[in-house]
């Protein structure tokens, strides 16, 4: 077998091992049957590492959408889960139909670290009663405060034996990574094998995968539709949004930190990457799946293990379904305390509390408030909610430091004496000039900046005015009624205003407008300096009082 493919069945092998326990506990998390992660990840695994816009990405159940599917679980049963898979697949399959893939990588930095924390937090908490073995608590709550409030009701239900176990799971997953001669074998596999045997050796009782969820059968996936209920797509709708963005959002940040770490030049295809994200979801769901995405600590373990292409993904899959069908039973015997101890590392991985601590510290107040808050949306409602006011809070804050940019700057000597913003002979050829104004458009015209534009432009009664548009690169219907009106008033008030430099993408937008023809051809000048050398020089004023500067444009 050549080396390359020799590495990637390496990796494949590792990664599936890997995925197998995580499989199984995220299943847990969510409220299924273990069987359903381990069809997902074999199932979606291989189909998004097949079609997927990634070579690197390992897609399964991941602990991103647990607080979703979970409230789907409580709220409408476990038959709502492929449905939404389903309905997640075709929004994901039309996402990259419409080339959506940019798009998603610009929800912005903070909203995704808060929601991340917010889920990490969701899942630690929600495996207490697993961790502990809290008995007597109501499952059919939902909302996170509630839950964690009847956890801690029930706590005289906890005995020594669960948490004990849960301790030692625990303690592996921390000091296992540390040791350098073992750390190629995964902890969470040791910390379900070390945990199992004492449990079936000694005969403790501890609440096991089995107990809960009866035993894991040892077959392969099967196709069935029995699932759809099209009057249940209605009420999942929202939920399926998120999930969508969710797995997008998920994936590409998974393709990204992959091409980073892989050193390779070539770069994942975003849309490519939706479109197997959704062929996976889509299938997964007739296939006894739960909705799946990318996930970045299984993609990561894949290339440090040498890694390359999707033939580690497609292995991965094969590797799971081998386990499925050798291991069924053995699976089955997992104590639950072992699962919620390596979703509690879980969680504690993907909340980034130290990135969290860092921007709460260093990054603007702004930030740190729409941080915070997306985090507590996110526990305390609904992680769709925590989305949007994400993105919407990030949008308003940006708009805000836009405002305060000035839309159109006027053009004064500093302190050296000279206009910076200019070339040295066009500077000397404008100062010479006291009788005229001379204004630059700063970047945007837009619905934000429109309103600072006028008061900059109409607030200045001197004449003639000569506004260079050299720096104006995009003007929107707002920009546009904005400077037709600051035209008009100069015009009715026997003003001049002259447009220089305007960029050629402009052009078009500004004569389509009238703007062009409403100006007049007199009052248009490619070159500064030709737009002043058509302005009258005021009754006894010398028009170059230190002599004539040089060609300028």
């Amino acid at each position: 077998m050549p080396a390359n493919i020799r590495q990637n069945v390496i990796a494949g092998i590792v990664v599936g091992v890997i995925a197998f326990p995580l499989s199984i506990a995220l299943a847990v998390a969510v409220g299924v049957p273990p069987i359903a992660g381990l069809y997902t990840a074999v199932i979606a695994g291989g189909i998004a590492a097949a079609f997927g816009g990634s070579r690197y990405n390992i897609t399964g159940p991941t602990a991103a959408l647990v607080p979703v599917l979970s409230h789907a679980v409580i709220a409408h049963g476990a038959k709502a889960l492929p449905i939404l898979g389903l309905m997640a697949g075709v929004m994901l399959l039309v996402m990259s139909v419409l080339r959506a893939g940019r798009l998603v990588r610009y929800i912005p930095g903070t909203g995704v670290v808060g929601f991340t924390a917010g889920i990490a937090l969701s899942i630690a908490f929600g495996q207490l009663n697993n961790f502990l073995n809290i008995t007597g608590t109501d499952a059919s709550i939902e909302h996170f405060h509630e839950r964690v409030w009847d956890s801690v009701r029930h706590m005289g239900s906890v005995g020594f034996t669960t948490p004990a176990i849960g301790a030692l799971a625990l303690a592996i997953l921390i000091a296992w990574p540390k040791l350098p001669r073992v750390r190629a074998i995964p902890g969470p596999l040791i910390a379900v094998i070390v945990t199992t045997a004492i449990a079936w050796y000694f005969g403790l009782d501890v609440p096991t995968v089995e107990s809960k969820y009866g035993v894991i059968p040892q077959e392969l996936p099967s196709f069935d539709t029995g699932f759809l209920d099209f009057g249940l797509m209605f009420d999942l709708l929202p939920l399926a949004v998120s999930v969508a963005i969710l797995s997008g959002v998920e994936s590409l940040l998974s393709a990204v930190v992959a091409d980073g770490m892989s050193g390779n030049a070539e770069r994942h295809e975003p849309d490519r990457e939706l479109r197997g994200q959704g062929l996976a979801n889509t299938v997964a769901a007739f296939m006894g799946g739960i909705p799946a995405t990318a996930a970045i600590a299984r993609t990561a373990a894949g290339i440090r293990n040498g890694g390359t292409s999707r033939l580690t993904g497609i292995v991965h899959a094969f590797t799971v379904l081998a386990g499925v069908l050798l291991l069924g039973d053995i699976a089955g015997r997992v104590p639950m305390t072992a699962l919620a101890a390596i979703l509690l590392i879980v969680a504690w991985n993907i909340a980034e509390v130290p990135e969290v601590s860092r921007l709460l510290r260093k990054s603007a107040r702004g930030d740190a408030f729409i941080l915070v808050a997306t985090i507590f949306i996110t526990l305390f409602f609904d992680l769709s909610y925590a989305i949007g006011f994400g993105i919407i809070a990030s949008m308003v804050l940006l708009v805000r430091q836009l405002i305060r940019v000035p839309a159109a700057l006027q053009l004064l000597p500093d302190q050296t004496g000279r206009i910076r913003q200019v070339s040295p002979e066009l500077s000397a050829m404008m100062q010479a000039r006291p009788d005229i104004a001379f204004f630059n458009a700063e970047g945007v015209l837009s619905f934000y900046s429109a309103a600072t534009f006028e008061y900059e432009l109409l607030g200045h009664n001197r004449n003639p005015l000569i506004l260079r548009m050299k720096d104006v690169h995009h003007i929107d219907a707002s920009g546009l009624i904005t400077l037709e009106g600051v035209i008009e008033h100069r015009q009715k008030g026997g003003g001049r205003i002259i447009l220089t430099a305007i960029q050629p993408e402009l052009r078009g937008t500004l004569e389509r407008f009238g703007i062009l023809a409403l100006l007049g051809p007199e009052n248009l000048f490619e070159h500064t300096r030709c737009a002043i050398e058509s302005i009258d020089l005021p009754d006894g004023h010398s028009p170059h009082p230190h002599g004539q500067p040089p060609e300028v444009q």
